[in-house]
C-alpha cells in the first residue's frame, strides 16, 4: 500500500516537472502531454527494460493515465504569470520525484536480489531516466550532467536502502530516511546551489 501510495506522487510529482518543462519551450498540448507522461514513467522503462522485464508502466495503465491527466491539468492551471519562476518550480518537482521514485528503484532492485551496485543503478535509472529522456527532448543538457548533486544523491540513497534493509532495520523506517534525506538535501542543492566540482567552475571561480 505504501509503495502505491509513493508510486502515485511520483508520477504526478515528475509528470509536473515534464508538463512544465513544455511550457517553458512553448510546446502544445500534445507536446506538453509526452513530455509529461515520458517524465514519469521513462525512467521506470529503462530500469525495466534493463532488468529483461516488461515495463509495469506497460503492465499497469495506471501510471501511464494519471500522467497525462496531470499533464493536461498543468497546462490548463499554468498561466504567465508563473513563467518568472518556472525554473524552480521545475527543480522542486524534480526533487520530489526523485525521492520517492529513488526508493521505489531501490526496491525493485532489492525484488531481483541485486546487490550494493545493482540496487543503486536500479535506483538511479529510477530517479534520473525520466528527466534525462525529457531533456533531450527539448534538446537540453539533463540535469543530471550539469547540476548539483542530483545523481549523486539517487546512487547514495540506493546504497543507503539496500544497507540498511539488509541490517534488518524496517522498511518503513528506510522509505522515511532516504526519501526525506533526498528531498531535504535537493532542495537546499537548489536554495544555496550546492553543485558537484566541475573544471569549468573551478576556471570561473579562479578568473
Amino acid at each position: 500500500m505504501i509503495i502505491e501510495v509513493l508510486n502515485i506522487v511520483g508520477v504526478v510529482a515528475f509528470s509536473v516537472s515534464g508538463a512544465l518543462k513544455g511550457e517553458k519551450h512553448k510546446l502544445d498540448i500534445l507536446g506538453i502531454v509526452i513530455l509529461g507522461v515520458i517524465t514519469a514513467v521513462g525512467g521506470g522503462i529503462i530500469r525495466d527494460v534493463i532488468l529483461n522485464q516488461v515495463p509495469d508502466s506497460i503492465i499497469h495503465e495506471r501510471d501511464a493515465y494519471l500522467a497525462v491527466f496531470t499533464a493536461i491539468l498543468t497546462y490548463i492551471i499554468y498561466h504567465d504569470k508563473l513563467e518568472w519562476k518556472l525554473s524552480r518550480i521545475i527543480k522542486i518537482s524534480d526533487a520530489a520525484g526523485l525521492a520517492v521514485f529513488t526508493v521505489i528503484g531501490a526496491q525493485k532492485g532489492l525484488a531481483n536480489n541485486l546487490g550494493l551496485l545493482g540496487v543503486s543503478i536500479t535506483a538511479t535509472l529510477t530517479g534520473v531516466g525520466g528527466g534525462v529522456l525529457r531533456d533531450m527532448f527539448v534538446n537540453e543538457i539533463p540535469f543530471i550532467l550539469k547540476e548539483d548533486v542530483y545523481a549523486f544523491l539517487c546512487l547514495v540513497g540506493g546504497g543507503v536502502y539496500w544497507a540498511g534493509m539488509k541490517w534488518g532495520l524496517s522498511e518503513a523506517l528506510m522509505i522515511n530516511t532516504v526519501m526525506s534525506s533526498i528531498f531535504i538535501i535537493r532542495i537546499m542543492a537548489i536554495i544555496f546551489n550546492l553543485q558537484l566540482p566541475s573544471k569549468g567552475r573551478l576556471k570561473n571561480a579562479n578568473s
